[in-house]
């Protein structure tokens, strides 16, 4: 099909804009990765302008990820809230849009109303702190993990699609005796893959560069998630005390630090993401025109 030359000048224009914002989000990434790896008397040398490492060092890598040091503990909290995390939320939204999206359940209306008026008025800080204190959660392995275990939009979300599966595949499988739990382990979810994907990664993106519940919640330098080590960093241009304490050695120059943090907390979810995108994609766009 030719194009006409508005068209042309359109595609373009499009190609160009595109090119300068992959640009712009690229160089800044691929500058945090170069310092990362440059020994520190070459970016002094070069007063701090590297794009591309004329020397490799991983002396900030094997700093921060040295055996039984405070960043290598804190990254496999991330990693054990995150996984523990995503399976609990995945669970809970799921079984919820499953029992909502059935229309002649009693009370729907009702209980929609409910999830729908935590999205509008929240407790608030306080009345959320003394509620998991009173639960006795505070300063646990456990309390970064419950925190954010549900979200009514991405249960809305979720309920939608289910609305979208015809319902006399449910009908024939109640009338083969199946159970409700069975019909959606065996025949619901396998046909949702595209917004489990998409919920999974959206609750994966939350728990992973989740930091500020740590910092309400938690006291303890080693149950805390890596983010909040990483905030530290880069919020005080310093290291913290407890970091140099279980470091136990003389540490390199902050700047190179801050970097390699950057990238050992960033590179997960680069290298996830690429997998899941077209069923994200897909699973926002039908949750986007059924929501």
């Amino acid at each position: 099909m030719k194009l006409t030359r508005g068209e042309r000048a359109f595609v373009t224009t499009n190609y160009l804009v595109l090119t300068m914002m992959t640009i712009i989000i690229v160089i800044p990434f691929w500058y945090v990765i170069s310092v990362s790896v440059t020994p520190y008397h070459i970016f002094s040398e070069q007063n701090g302008l590297i794009l591309f490492p004329s020397s490799f060092s991983f002396e900030y890598y094997a700093y921060l990820l040295k055996e039984g040091s405070l960043i290598f503990k804190a990254y496999g909290n991330t990693i054990r809230n995150t996984a523990g995390g995503v399976l609990l939320a995945l669970f809970l939204t799921t079984t919820a849009a499953y029992a909502l999206a059935e229309k002649k359940l009693p009370g729907r209306r009702f209980f929609m109303l409910i999830f729908v008026f935590t999205m509008l008025f929240k407790g608030g800080m306080i009345p959320t702190y003394i509620t998991i204190k009173q639960l006795g959660l505070l300063n646990t392995n456990y309390v970064l993990i419950l925190v954010m275990a549900y979200s009514a939009f991405n249960m809305i979300i979720m309920k939608s699609f289910f609305e979208t599966i015809p319902e006399s595949l449910r009908e024939s499988a109640s009338m083969d005796g199946a159970s409700e739990f069975r019909i959606l382990w065996q025949i619901v979810l396998p046909l949702s893959k595209p917004v489990i994907a998409t919920i999974g990664l959206l609750y994966l993106v939350v728990y992973w560069n989740d930091f500020f519940n740590a910092m309400l919640y938690v006291t303890d330098w080693h149950k805390v998630p890596v983010q909040l080590i990483l905030r530290t960093i880069i919020a005080s241009s310093s290291l913290p005390p407890e970091l140099l304490e279980a470091a136990g050695s003389t540490p390199p120059p902050t700047i190179g630090i801050q970097m390699a943090a950057i990238v050992i907390v960033a590179l997960p979810m680069l290298i996830i993401y690429p997998f899941i995108q077209k069923h994200f994609e897909q699973g926002m766009l039908i949750g986007s025109v059924k929501g």
